[in-house]
């Protein structure tokens, strides 16, 4: 009994190393393949670092916040905007900067349509930058 429970335990041990040094193949589609490589092409292009966005508007009235997006739009068509809401706040942000003081100068020309408009941080893609 013994020599039989011996001879199973070493098959047993036999069959998990072989299970071990066993390698796995995956079939992959070509459409999920390519969809992959295009996925990690264009975020090592566009890594986010810490960066600046105009915040022209914090309000907990989602119809002051779409008035607010809607007259920026029509006043600079060019510069992207994001919203948010982080309740019970509505958050509008616009432009994206790598530095504080490249935004100082539209800043002031925002806060005569905008007063409460301010610079906050937030991770920006390099391709968002607006050059100055």
């Amino acid at each position: 009994m013994k020599q039989i429970l011996t001879i199973l335990g070493i098959i047993v041990l036999c069959g998990s190393f072989q299970s071990l040094t066993g390698q796995s193949v995956v079939n992959e589609e070509a459409e999920i393949t390519a969809m992959m490589n295009n996925f990690v092409a264009k975020h090592k292009t566009n890594d986010a670092i810490r960066g600046w966005r105009i915040q022209i508007i914090t309000t907990d009235n989602r119809r002051k916040m779409e008035a607010a997006r809607s007259k920026f739009s029509g006043m600079f068509p060019n510069i992207p905007i994001k919203w948010q809401h982080e309740s019970p706040y509505y958050k509008v942000q616009i432009g994206a900067y790598e530095k504080k003081m490249d935004l100082q100068g539209f800043l002031l020309e925002l806060k005569q349509d905008f007063p409460t408009a301010i610079p906050v941080l937030d991770n920006v893609y390099k391709s968002e930058l607006i050059n100055n």
